[in-house]
């Protein structure tokens, strides 16, 4: 399927149940994960962090295969061409950039960061590149390549698609983050959702985000 195909277009009012429950879950999911575990008084194993996300995208993926009846390309799965090198790099360099640049600006306003990376914390070193790397790829899923196609479709607006899931990832980072760890996941993944809108493809944005979150990582081991 060419990276120019479209769905046929609808609109908020007709949208499928299968549909709106897979945004639900794409969107939603994760972080009411954290809450749930917390209202149940449970703290699950570090390794739940890597298995849980997946668990939510292979929820994802099942809805679009067996209740929308739709190929996993339709949720930003195509196959790599040679432009996904630059376009990746691009994103990752975008990303650290805008990561570096506000540095001084949020410590400035005050506002609270965190020492290294969150990734890293409490973690062995293979565990932490192991949730590097899950992250990177599973929040590509949930958070830019099923919500920003369907919504194009609902909205037939990249402005709109994009923002909801630019919004809705940046509040998946709210609870337990600091302020200005927020501020600068939210300029990140700006550039993820700028470089996705262009390519309409998981694999650029998907190796910028695990090259941001091994680096962040490694950072915060060896530095």
């Amino acid at each position: 399927m060419s990276r120019e195909t479209r769905f046929a277009p609808f609109d908020f009012e007709h949208v499928e149940t299968a549909t709106a429950g897979g945004l639900l879950v794409a969107l939603f999911a994760l972080p009411l994960a954290g809450p749930a575990f917390d209202a149940l008084g449970v703290t699950p194993p570090p390794v739940a962090d890597i298995v849980i996300p997946w668990l939510f995208a292979g929820a994802v993926v099942g809805i679009v295969v067996s209740f929308e009846d739709r190929p996993v390309s339709s949720l930003g799965v195509r196959r790599p061409d040679v432009w996904d090198i630059p376009y990746a790099i691009a994103a990752f360099v975008g990303a650290l950039l805008a990561l570096v640049a506000t540095d001084s600006v949020v410590s400035a306003l005050g506002l609270a960061q965190t020492e290294g990376s969150t990734l890293a914390d409490g973690r062995t070193i293979g565990i932490a590149l192991a949730g590097a790397i899950s992250a990177g790829v599973v929040e590509e899923i949930l958070y830019r390549g099923y919500p920003i196609e369907r919504l194009l479709e609902a909205t037939d607006s990249a402005l709109a698609a994009g923002a909801i899931s630019w919004l809705a990832f940046t509040l998946a980072h709210a609870p337990g983050y600091p302020a200005g760890h927020v501020v600068q996941v939210s300029l990140g993944a700006l550039v993820f959702t700028l470089v996705y809108l262009r390519r309409r493809t998981l694999v650029a944005v998907v190796l910028a985000h695990v090259a941001v979150n091994v680096a962040g990582v490694l950072s915060a081991v060896y530095a």
